[in-house]
């Protein structure tokens, strides 16, 4: 009966004095800590400020639900469930990307080699750059930074209403899909505005009816010795969800893929009043392309300098 409450959060009664029990308590949770099994740490952003005046609230974080999906499909890819990560801003706000010497030092020393952090946030590698009005804080840290250098090997600009590939990303684009090379969204809603092809013209409004999408970038080390990487994101936080729970739930194979992927998702319309994300699971999802493994770093990286 006694290992029935051994993960409880706390304990009363007679147990409390018992050496015994609290032998095996001990020793339950050294075996978890030098546990074999990597585990899986959400990399969580802060939820909205909504008055940029405001302080920010430690319980409110962006996108929880979607991680939850996420981690939930990596769990049953041999993942346990990790500590979460606040990557919150500063009380002040600031959009702009600050510097590598002003950046925040973080240390994470319960991450071990073989974990992944989780991020199902769309970056905001562009935020700053872009009159967008719906934005994303950095954090400014030194391991956002590094997520950050990863992320570019992929993506020029990543902000809510545009967002564009690398010329070595897109080079992977299939033929009749080049225009994905650049991709402006609506900000109500999220699907297409304007596709474009490097060196291409601009394709007329609203090219693919409600169509949007959604990325996924699996990296195996995000500095060297240190954690990989899953990061899976759409263009708002419905299509978000819909993407992590259709990694969940319909391809979670693709969770095994490295480098980018692409996808395009089609939505369905939620119920008036839903009870439950089962409705997510329904929209249509369409391959787009993969890397099929991780592009290498960039001359103007210096991710080294940022870490441990």
């Amino acid at each position: 009966m006694l290992a029935k409450f051994i993960n409880m959060p706390f304990f009363v009664g007679s147990a409390l004095t018992d050496s015994r029990f609290h032998d095996r308590v001990h020793t339950s949770k050294d075996e978890r800590n030098f546990s074999a099994m990597a585990l899986a740490h959400p990399f969580l952003y802060s939820a909205p400020r909504h008055d940029y005046k405001r302080l920010l609230n430690l319980a409110s974080t962006r996108d929880p639900e979607a991680n939850a999906q996420l981690r939930i499909a990596l769990h049953n890819l041999g993942y346990d469930f990790g500590e979460s990560i606040l990557n919150f801003p500063p009380n002040q706000c600031n959009f702009d990307l600050l510097p590598e010497e002003s950046l925040t030092r973080v240390e994470l020393p319960f991450v071990r080699e073989e974990d992944i952090l989780v991020l199902t946030t769309r970056a905001p590698l562009s935020d700053g750059l872009h009159m967008d009005s719906k934005k994303i804080e950095p954090s400014n840290t030194n391991i956002e930074r590094a997520l950050f250098f990863q992320l570019w090997r992929y993506f020029k600009v990543c902000s809510r209403s545009y967002v564009a590939l690398t010329d070595e990303a897109a080079s992977f684009l299939p033929v009749g899909k080049k225009n994905r090379a650049e991709m402006t969204f609506y900000q109500q809603g999220c699907r297409y505005m304007h596709l474009q092809a490097l060196q291409g013209q601009r394709s007329p409004r609203s090219p693919l009816g409600e169509r949007t999408a959604a990325f996924l970038l699996r990296i195996e080390e995000i500095w060297p010795g240190g954690p990989g990487l899953v990061c899976a994101f759409g263009l708002n936080a419905i299509s978000t969800l819909a993407w992590c729970s259709l990694l969940r739930y319909r391809c979670p194979w693709m969770l095994e893929n490295r480098g980018l992927t692409m996808v395009e998702l089609y939505p369905t319309e939620a119920p008036e009043r839903a009870s439950t994300y089962e409705w997510t699971r329904t929209w249509g999802m369409t391959p787009v392309f993969t890397t099929d493994g991780e592009l290498p770093p960039r001359p103007e990286e210096t991710g080294l300098q940022l870490l441990f």
